[in-house]
């Protein structure tokens, strides 16, 4: 069932006690608000925008942005059924062992679960996702790097699942309702209240709450309701906002090839040259260039090396090889230095404005750094072609402002741990000092990987969902 609170009001909705409020109907709320539905159990899947993009829902996603040059925030995301995989463009890949076992650069990169605790969603997940669970190549062998696969889905949450919802006998979902206060008592929660944008209100009872409002937004609620009630529901001390990471996007350099590297065009670095260095993980992309790009990067080389250069005008004649673009997607350090915080402006509904304060550091640097390293080194053992670097790479100057810049991947701000220093959440992603507050999405991310994370999301909802079921059915 779908109740729009645009025209609906409290008189006209029942005072049911549902068994799990979920707040947010994006990849995580909607997966959740599915398994439990499928268990018999009574939902009420929360949405602030309608069932399709409007600007009044989409404005309140406007904010601030300190730090390092990003995406503005009412653009990077969006506030609809389906929420961001409305406009993602499907890459998928899982984490890595490697992710959760980065002890070796301090207690901040700790997760509290292991890999295989999250490994074991994955064929389901790969199935929601309706992806193949095939991510290795097996038969590779290039020393320290590898060559990694991304799976590709077409699946729009809104487009699979509203229909499905709508006839559900167990979920309500209500669009057009944005989360304005919770209630209750004792580090409980009892209610919360939402309001629409006819100013409609609703109170909402359940047993469970599940914050999936993305990885801004859920370090936001958490900070506006600290401020608002202190430590009446939660440990107001843990760091939440803090952590927060994305994954920087930049083009490296440029580079003449063999045209056999094409086969693979995506390499990441194995883990043991990562511990030998102190890195995290790094992903490299193999783009073709264009012709005026190609040109333009033989008479460069012919200009410095004009013996070389013609004998790769011959070859690139002979098409034996070609130009690329060399880009670089890397995972960027937890640090405290990244992190979102609130606005002495407010929203429409009264709500604190985010501030987010994104800022690469050395580790940061570091890591793309070593990483082309170990990546080149295979490349001239191998004789796969050159690499020319950039020079903001070569002189450590500031990163271009006029590329990608990041993924659009908002992970961390209300990470998992087992200590409340480092995280917001526990293991089974229940908030510190909390009875029965959950949170959901890639903000309860420790390390991001290097990968796109919506696979990931999926994962660690459906082990969020095992986990709540195991308390409510």
């Amino acid at each position: 069932m779908i109740i729009d609170l645009n025209i609906q009001n409290n008189k006209n909705i029942p005072n049911l006690l549902y068994d799990a409020c979920i707040v947010g109907a994006g990849a995580a709320g909607i997966t959740i608000a599915n398994e439990l539905g499928a268990s018999g159990l009574n939902v009420a899947l929360i949405e602030a925008g309608s069932t399709d993009f409007t600007d009044e829902s989409q404005d309140v996603y406007k904010g601030k942005i300190t730090g390092d040059p990003y995406i503005p925030l009412d653009i990077t995301r969006l506030r609809y059924l389906g929420g961001s995989t409305n406009h993602w463009g499907g890459m998928c890949r899982t984490f890595e062992k490697i992710d959760f076992d980065r002890d070796y650069l301090g207690e901040e990169y700790r997760w509290p679960i292991k890999y295989n605790e999250i490994y074991n969603y994955l064929e389901k997940a790969c199935e929601i996702l309706e992806i193949a669970n095939d991510f290795e190549y097996l038969d590779s062998n290039l020393n320290n790097v590898k060559p990694i696969k991304y799976q590709t889905s077409s699946v729009r949450f809104k487009e699979k699942y509203q229909s499905r919802l709508s006839n559900s006998p167990n979920i309500t979902l209500f669009i057009n309702s944005n989360l304005q206060d919770i209630k209750g008592n004792n580090e409980e929660i009892k209610t919360i209240e939402v309001q629409s944008y006819t100013n409609n209100l609703l109170t909402i009872r359940a047993k469970k709450f599940v914050l999936a409002m993305g990885g801004i937004e859920n370090s936001r609620y958490l900070l506006w309701f600290k401020k608002k009630h202190g430590g009446k529901y939660f440990d107001p001390t843990t760091p939440i906002g803090k952590y927060w990471m994305e994954h920087p996007i930049f083009t490296l350099g440029r580079a003449f090839v063999k045209n056999s590297v094409y086969v693979k065009q995506f390499y990441s670095i194995k883990e043991k040259p990562q511990k030998i260095n102190n890195i995290l993980g790094c992903s490299f992309r193999m783009h073709g260039a264009s012709s005026s790009e190609t040109k333009q990067m033989l008479k460069n080389l012919i200009c410095v090396a004009p013996n070389f250069g013609k004998k790769i005008a011959k070859l690139l004649n002979k098409r034996i090889i070609c130009g690329i673009k060399f880009r670089g997607s890397w995972e960027q350090s937890p640090a405290k230095t990244s992190y979102v915080s609130l606005l002495n402006e407010s929203d429409r509904f009264g709500i604190s404005k985010v501030n987010l304060t994104w800022s690469k550091n050395a580790l940061d640097r570091k890591t793309i750094k070593k990483s082309i390293k170990v990546f080149n080194e295979w490349f001239l053992k191998d004789n796969i072609g050159r690499i020319k670097l950039d020079e903001w790479l070569i002189n450590d100057l500031d990163y271009p402002k006029n590329d990608e810049l990041g993924g659009q991947h908002h992970m961390g701000g209300t990470r998992m741990s087992n200590n409340r220093k480092y995280g917001v959440i526990d293991k089974n992603c229940k908030v510190f000092g909390s009875k029965n507050l959950y949170i959901a999405g890639s903000s309860i991310y420790v390390t991001g990987g290097y990968q796109n994370p919506t696979l990931g999301i999926v994962q660690f909802s459906l082990r969020l969902s095992d986990h709540l079921k195991s308390m409510l059915v």
